[in-house]
């Protein structure tokens, strides 16, 4: 067994004792994932917490990692179950050393300085606090290797079921987002260039300007890093345009509309679909060919993003686990031989929707002829081949 006991203060903030109380401290997050759990609603009727999203997850790690200076200062809201944890008041000697301090800062007798005190078996499944609101947090804190972050938690005290699912809806219905209007009327005052700038590095969209483009271009685990064609790329094999990309986003957002407001998963989905890509055509990936032009990357991005959908939509695919989603579209790219690409075609290839729409008619005939062991280039319109 192992024990832990932190110093905070529980605090109880109507009159009615019936309120479950709270229990403030700080703690270290990979302290905390050793005794408290995640419990979700897919995995028990009693669970609050929805799938963990690696995505997101994902997204707080590199949040913390791009600038030393980047903080996550809002809190995490644990529970502790009722007889899971024991409160030990330390009011008469705090009193006793600095008696000429308000230790309560007026909010006595809802306050109240001690220690909270339990015991938890680290090799067996079970725990002894349930993360109410805040998983992703967590985890993606604890995932950074270089430092042992410490995060503020309130924890609900003796808390029942109920109480917890309460807070969960309440703390998930009650978030709206700051419109633009407001965020300009914050930084008003401030360096607002200098602001914008850290904002994208972090990976955080401001007024209408996204990192989206930013983060496809520099992260290492992007397939097109230092490939788009924009004055911001600074290198020389500038071959895709960023139209193209925008346009590839855009079409996974219209088939995914839950990814608007999240642009974080949004580019470790197109990363993660495109890196299966990269990594199936390296022969004809990062040079100047007919591969790589705007109409047939986005026909592409297509016809795969509507597998992707009909397989979402039957759960046969988490599209928010990468390593899930790129078995699934590596599934897809391995029907599709590079030979397609590399032999002339009967048609000028130009950026339209009628281009677009018979590269993926030949794409989905492709598909079925490895399904059927048939010759590749068997009844497509496009490719000039010698049959014989």
């Amino acid at each position: 067994m192992e024990h832990r006991n932190y110093f905070g203060c529980l605090v109880r903030q109507r009159v009615d004792e019936q309120t479950t109380p709270f229990f403030v401290f700080y703690a270290r997050v990979k302290d905390i994932t050793q005794w408290a759990k995640v419990r979700r609603s897919q995995d028990s009727p009693e669970g609050t917490q929805r799938l963990l999203r690696e995505t997101r997850k994902k997204s707080i790690t590199r949040f913390v990692k791009n600038s030393s200076i980047n903080t996550i200062p809002n809190s995490i809201l644990l529970a502790f179950e009722a007889g899971k944890a024991k409160f030990n008041s330390l009011e008469e000697s705090l009193t006793g050393c600095i008696p000429k301090t308000n230790i309560h800062n007026g909010c006595e007798p809802g306050l109240k300085w001690g220690t909270l005190e339990f015991s938890f078996n680290s090799s067996e499944d079970n725990c002894c606090a349930y993360v109410v609101d805040g998983q992703h947090r967590l985890y993606g804190l604890s995932d950074y290797n270089a430092e042992d972050l410490p995060v503020l938690v309130v924890s609900l005290v003796d808390a029942s079921v109920e109480e917890q699912a309460f807070q969960f809806i309440v703390i998930n219905n009650k978030a709206v987002k700051v419109p633009t209007n407001n965020v300009k009327a914050i930084v008003a005052n401030l360096n607002e260039q200098e602001l914008q700038l850290r904002l994208l590095n972090a990976g955080v969209k401001y007024g209408h300007t996204s990192p989206t483009l930013r983060d496809i271009n520099d992260l290492d685990t992007s397939p097109f890093k230092g490939l788009l064609d924009w004055p911001y790329n600074k290198s020389e094999n500038k071959l895709v345009p960023i139209a193209t990309i925008e346009q590839a986003i855009k079409y996974i957002k219209t088939m995914f509309t839950f990814l608007e407001e999240d642009e974080d998963s949004l580019v470790e989905i197109f990363c993660a679909i495109w890196r299966v890509i990269k990594d199936n055509y390296a022969e004809i990936w990062g040079v100047d060919n007919i591969f790589m032009k705007k109409v047939n990357l986005n026909a592409l991005n297509e016809f795969i993003t509507d597998r992707l959908k009909y397989a979402w939509e039957l759960s046969l695919v988490d599209i928010f686990d990468a390593g899930e989603l790129e078995k699934h579209v590596l599934k897809i790219i391995k029907l599709l031989p590079q030979e397609f690409w590399k032999v002339e075609w009967s048609i000028k290839l130009q950026d339209s929707t009628n281009v677009r729409k018979q590269i993926k008619d030949d794409l989905s005939t492709l598909a079925d002829n490895c399904r059927l062991r048939r010759n590749w280039y068997q009844d497509l319109q496009l490719p000039i081949t010698n049959e014989e």
